[in-house]
């Protein structure tokens, strides 16, 4: 991986080349995504810009020729968040950046990707016809319309997971070449403020008004929380020197008990970024 990296690094055309080819292999375009965010993070927005052109034609292949504007979606919402990052240096401004561009993904998502919902859909009926039985028939459309709200939401909230993984991968790539150990430094002390909190709360009270379901405002507003979360848990394990078992039981347990865990993080995040209670841990001897 070390030396992909240094071979990005080369020049623009090595960036696109390996960007590109990324980007055209099956579920491999998160890398790609991370390229051209090293590129942005590193060399500025202009060349960021360069490599996320050419990116964006095969990308582009697989919404026109499958239907899958996925990798699309997270290129453009990585590229927005590296150039964010670099000029406002704050994590928060970063995740605010890529929130707004996936709500617009989650209220656009009928137009741009309609087949692959429907196909879903199909795949669902089974599990709504199950439901439905035990319910009026009143509440056959209200099941359908509540599920594909639901997997809406779910496809906004993964694609800005898949970006957020992007850019941190892509930092890690620029401290690793530039900046030994940044990044871990950089990453526990990743928090939210309190404007922050107030700010998704204001927003969910806002979408009920304006008739944008507030489901989609709120799953996309639990992955700054994960992120900043796992954060504070990441943080807390090397300020208290616990060692890398307790990471691999962090993750562990995040497979084993999904989503309780997840639900964990959120709190956690919560709570640290209304009472910041990580600055109260004592570092080990």
């Amino acid at each position: 991986m070390h030396e992909l990296v240094k071979y990005v690094m080369r020049g623009p055309k090595q960036a696109i080349l390996l960007a590109s080819i990324s980007v055209l292999l099956p579920m491999m375009f998160w890398f790609g995504a991370a390229t051209i965010a090293l590129i942005t993070l590193r060399q500025g927005l202009s060349q960021g810009l360069v490599v996320f052109i050419w990116t964006i034609i095969p990308a582009l292949g697989w919404w026109f020729g499958l239907q899958d504007p996925g990798a699309l979606i997270v290129l453009t919402s990585t590229f927005a968040m590296a150039g964010v990052l670099r000029y406002t240096v704050s994590w928060q401004s970063t995740l605010v950046a890529g929130g707004v561009i996936s709500l617009l993904t989650g209220l656009l998502a009928p137009y741009i990707m309609p087949e692959m919902i429907d196909m879903l859909m199909e795949m669902g009926e089974v599990m709504l016809q199950e439901l439905a039985k035990s319910a009026p028939d009143e509440y056959d459309t209200i099941l359908d319309s509540a599920f594909r709200t639901l997997m809406i939401a779910s496809f906004a909230a993964s694609f800005y997971g898949m970006a957020v993984g992007s850019v941190f991968l892509a930092r890690s790539w620029q401290a690793r070449l530039f900046n030994p150990g940044g990044w871990q430094e950089e990453f526990h002390q990743m928090k939210l403020s309190p404007r922050f909190v107030m700010g998704v709360v204001g927003a969910v009270i806002l979408a009920s008004v304006i008739s944008i379901e507030p489901v989609l405002v709120l799953m996309i507003a639990t992955v700054p929380f994960i992120v900043c979360g796992l954060a504070l848990v990441h943080g807390v394990i090397g300020k208290r020197k616990l060692g890398g078992q307790w990471i691999f039981g962090l993750y562990a347990s995040v497979f084993i008990l999904f989503p309780t865990v997840l639900i964990l993080l959120v709190v956690l995040a919560l709570l640290d970024s209304l009472v910041n209670f990580r600055s109260r841990v004592q570092a080990k001897q």
